[in-house]
C-alpha cells in the first residue's frame, strides 16, 4: 500500500500496527518493529536502528532503482530508514503520553491542548491552519478556537484532533514527518478563549485499548472459529464478527 492508502485503514487497526509504505516483506517489518521497540524502550539509538534496517534491506539483494536512489522511496537511503523508524517511535509515544493524560486530576488542571511546532523543519507544512479549520468545520465548532485567531486550540477529547491526524489518532504524530504537536492549556487559559466553562467536566478517554477492535475474519467453520476463540484473542457473534478480548479484562 503507499502512504495514501494506509491513511484510509480504520485507526484502531492503524494504532496497533506496524506499517511502513510499499513493503511487501513481512522480515522487513518485523525488524522495523524489532528496532522501534528497542529505541522506544531506550535501549537502542536511532542511527543504530537505521543500520539494522539497512543491514537487512542489503542482505536481501534489494536495489532501488536509479531515479529513486537516496530518497524516500529507496529502503536503503538514510531518509526513508529514519522516517521508518521516527514514525513508529513517535506512534507508540504518542499513544503512551496520550494514556498518561487521561488522569481525571489532569484532564481538571489542563482540559484543552494548542497544536503547536515542536521540532523545526528546513520546508515546514504551510497548511496546517487550513487543516485544522476544515477538521473543526468537519466536526464541532464549539471548543475549538479559527486558526484565524492565531492559535490552534481545542478541548481534549475533542473530535477534532483524530480529524487533523493522517493516520485518524486523536494524538501526535499527526502527519508523515510532521514538526507539529501538542501543548497543555490550562483551564484558565482555556476559559479566556471561550472554549470551557469554569465547572465543565473533561472525561478520560478510558475505552480499553481493544474497547472497539473487531474484525471479521474468513472463519466459517464452527471448528476454526471455535480454535480461534481458544487462543483467548476474542470471541465471534452471531454475525460472524470476532470482537477482541481486552488484555485487562472484559469482551468487546
Amino acid at each position: 500500500m503507499s502512504s495514501a492508502e494506509i491513511a484510509q485503514i480504520p485507526a484502531r487497526i492503524l494504532e496497533r500496527a506496524r506499517f511502513s509504505a510499499k513493503v511487501r516483506n513481512l522480515e522487513h517489518l518485523a525488524v522495523i518493529d524489532d528496532v522501534a521497540n528497542d529505541v522506544t524502550a531506550g535501549a537502542l539509538d536511532v542511527a543504530t536502528a537505521r543500520l539494522r534496517i539497512k543491514q537487512f534491506v542489503a542482505s536481501t539483494g534489494y536495489q532501488a532503482d536509479e531515479s529513486a536512489r537516496g530518497g524516500l522511496q529507496d529502503f536503503l537511503s538514510t531518509a526513508r530508514t529514519d522516517l521508518q523508524v521516527r514514525m513508529n517511535v513517535q506512534l507508540a509515544q504518542g499513544a503512551g503520553w496520550h494514556q498518561q493524560g487521561q488522569d481525571p486530576a489532569i484532564l481538571d488542571a489542563f482540559p484543552a491542548m494548542e497544536f503547536v511546532r515542536v521540532e523545526a523543519r528546513d520546508e515546514p507544512r504551510q497548511d496546517w491552519p487550513r487543516r485544522w479549520n476544515a477538521a473543526r468545520a468537519a466536526t464541532v465548532l464549539d471548543g475549538a478556537t479559527d486558526s484565524s485567531t492565531g492559535r490552534m486550540v481545542a478541548l481534549k477529547g475533542h473530535p477534532i484532533w483524530p480529524e487533523l491526524s493522517r493516520f485518524g489518532l486523536p494524538y501526535e504524530p499527526f502527519d508523515y514527518n510532521s514538526g507539529k504537536g501538542t501543548e497543555d492549556v490550562s483551564r484558565q487559559e482555556a476559559m479566556d478563549l471561550d472554549l470551557i466553562e469554569r465547572d465543565t467536566v473533561i472525561f478520560p478517554d478510558d475505552r480499553g485499548f481493544n474497547a472497539d477492535l473487531q474484525a471479521r475474519p474468513s472463519a466459517r467453520s464452527e471448528r476454526l472459529r471455535a480454535a480461534i476463540e481458544a487462543t483467548g484473542i476474542g470471541r465471534f457473534d452471531a454475525g460472524g464478527v470476532l470482537h477482541y478480548i481486552d488484555p485487562d479484562g472484559g469482551n468487546n
